[in-house]
């Protein structure tokens, strides 16, 4: 039998498609509902930075989402290197995989620092203690130590800080702002890989995009 015939009988099965602007609203509406859900697989992103020898990544919380405005927030210690790194390359990628539905996003942003301002009090004042405990350390992220060390003050071990204890760490507490200039959906499947770019700025676009 030719390879181009199908068994009699055999159905085509094919990859139903969303328009662009169906894809990209979908995509907003999860990086939106993501950080009030813990089991949200983007509530994790990987944040890949600029630096005078390369570049450098590492995973953190996304903390809030602006849909309307196209922005996102994650925190740092002050004292991180990424704070230094994008102060010194304000322009990052945001990272995000959903293993179950095998997408990703990935996010060019540009990059705001706050730390000594109305954004970042607002943010820290709905921060748990169990979060700011990990703002309290006493040493700079990276700093080589000759034994482990827990990111806090060992005194605490498994208890969580006062209130008033943890208004410690608000002086080591800084907010990135993130102000998306694109996004790039990638959609894995065997009925067919979906690939699309969505420009914000400096003009919007949308167009699809071979995989």
């Amino acid at each position: 039998m030719p390879i181009s015939e199908q068994p009699s009988g055999a159905k085509t099965t094919q990859k139903k498609v969303p328009s662009l602007a169906e894809l990209e609203h979908t995509s907003w509406q999860q990086l939106a509902s993501a950080p009030e859900s813990e089991q949200d697989p983007f509530k994790f992103m990987t944040v890949a930075t600029c630096t005078s020898k390369g570049a450098d990544a590492r995973m953190v919380v996304l903390r809030q989402v602006d849909a309307g405005r196209k922005y996102v927030w994650f925190h740092t210690d002050a004292r991180s290197e990424k704070v230094i790194q994008l102060e010194a390359f304000p322009t990052a990628t945001l990272l995000f995989w959903d293993n179950k539905k095998q997408l990703q996003l990935r996010l060019m942003v540009e990059t705001r620092l706050h730390t000594d301002d109305y954004v970042a009090d607002d943010q820290w004042r709905a921060l748990w203690t169990g979060n700011r405990k990990l703002y309290l350390s006493e040493l700079k992220p990276g700093t080589e130590q000759p034994t482990p060390y827990p990111g806090f003050p060992v005194h605490f071990g498994e208890n969580l800080p006062t209130e008033q204890e943890s208004e410690e760490g608000r002086k080591n507490f800084a907010v990135i702002e993130c102000r998306v200039l694109s996004m790039e959906y990638l959609h894995l499947s065997r009925a067919g890989q979906t690939r699309a770019f969505f420009q914000y700025e400096p003009e919007s676009k949308m167009v699809w995009l071979a995989p």
